[in-house]
């Protein structure tokens, strides 16, 4: 212990004398390392934000959605980012019957989005419009700032704007009584929700910029051709989640006769989806980051190899009074790795202070965890000791004569 604490002062004293030179090649690991900090706490953070919408709700929220066969973690990029994932729904109309009649069940929300011309008095715009059912407030706890949420009366076409969209249409949230044309249909204005504080949440719709019809209205609207993105159920309580989670995979998959073209999910699960496809991201971009990391080792081993050049005398004279290629070795690494974890312990500092900083402006909290502490460490240890470990090998192999025949 004695030894190693011997050595780490040596290090220090050593990277102390050429401070510039030390801090200019820290400065690249820790630019790297601040990267994929600032990547690992956004996306968790976002992920953790889906999980907790889930859990604002009492947990107790069953998602049914379609599946295309085929979609999996190794294609769910090119699905997504070419939005062919679901061009055609599988999720039926008999399906949001089954599942309403299944015990437990408290309220059924279809959302069947899509988009079209919206016309007021003095406005045009194209905009989202949602086809769904009164219990969609029950389910997602949508808060009105104004009126009253949509009615199933047959005939009465009325519709909830979100709080922007009202803004864009009629220049002011107080919409009650206005008439927004949708398709040329008119449609009495009943209700304006409350300004949402994000647009990401486990229903995928972003509920400020949004008129949101009664299911029928909206099938009539598209010539019953309207396809249904999910069905949003809510359970009684959270105790009874998984023995309805699984009454309504049974009753769905009864009516697709047992084909995997849908996927029901509950809690937490409800954000694998898009912790999947979060996780792949993440991961590209962290590989992009990692490149500043490998930019930073280069520039540890090629400082440490100048170090080994210039204290060639130092080496020699050491391996004289006693040192082994042992001590010589440990002691060039040393210096490595406290340039690397330097730069690591910076990094992470510098990294979630700008993810912070970022947040004010996201509809999300970074996320803060031991994990995201201890990826980053490990990283900074491996960096120092992968391109630490030939200048320190180099200085060690050393013969001690020449060493001591050197003259700066």
């Amino acid at each position: 212990m004695r030894a190693f604490a011997s050595h780490i002062q040596n290090a220090l004293e050593s990277l102390a004398a050429n401070r510039m030179r030390t801090f200019l090649t820290m400065l690249g690991v820790l630019v790297g390392i601040a990267s994929m900090t600032i990547i690992f706490s956004l996306s968790g953070g976002l992920g953790q934000m889906i999980i907790d919408q889930v859990t604002d709700q009492g947990g107790a929220i069953v998602v049914v959605r379609p599946k295309e066969p085929g979609v999996n973690n190794k294609n769910i990029i090119s699905s997504l980012a070419t939005s062919k994932a679901f061009t055609k729904s599988s999720i039926t109309e008999q399906d949001i019957t089954s599942v309403s009649k299944v015990d437990d069940v408290l309220a059924v929300s279809p959302l069947a989005s899509f988009s079209s011309d919206l016309k007021s008095a003095n406005t045009t715009l194209t905009g989202n419009v949602l086809a769904t059912s009164p219990d969609l407030e029950k389910v997602v706890n949508l808060k009105l700032l104004d009126g009253q949420f949509i009615t199933n009366t047959a005939g009465a076409n009325n519709t909830v704007l979100g709080h922007q969209m009202a803004i864009d249409l009629f220049g002011t949230s107080q919409a009650i009584g206005q008439n927004v044309y949708i398709k040329g249909q008119p449609f009495l204005v009943v209700g304006v929700l409350e300004k949402q504080s994000n647009a990401i949440n486990f229903s995928n719709v972003d509920f400020d910029n949004v008129a949101i019809i009664n299911f029928g209205a909206g099938k009539i609207l598209n010539q019953d051709t309207i396809q249904i993105q999910q069905i949003n159920v809510k359970v009684n309580s959270v105790n009874n989640l998984e023995k309805t989670d699984k009454k309504i995979n049974e009753v769905v998959a009864k009516n697709h006769k047992e084909n995997s073209d849908f996927e029901v999910l509950s809690g937490n699960k409800i954000s694998h989806p898009a912790n999947q496809f979060i996780e792949i991201v993440t991961m590209v971009l962290a590989l992009v980051a990692s490149v500043s990391l490998v930019v930073g080792g280069i520039g540890i081993m090629n400082i440490m190899l100048v170090n080994v050049s210039e204290r060639t005398r130092e080496i020699g004279i050491r391996k004289a009074l006693g040192a082994n290629n042992s001590q010589i070795l440990l002691q060039f690494l040393t210096e490595s790795m406290i340039i690397s974890l330097a730069g690591g312990f910076f990094g992470y500092i510098a990294g979630y202070s700008f993810s912070y900083g970022l947040s004010l402006f996201l509809p999300f909290t970074p996320l803060l965890s031991v994990n995201i502490a201890l990826i980053v460490g490990g990283i900074s240890i491996i960096v120092g000791v992968f391109f630490g470990v030939y200048p320190a090998f180099k200085a060690a192999r050393k013969d001690p004569i020449e060493s001591l025949r050197y003259y700066n």
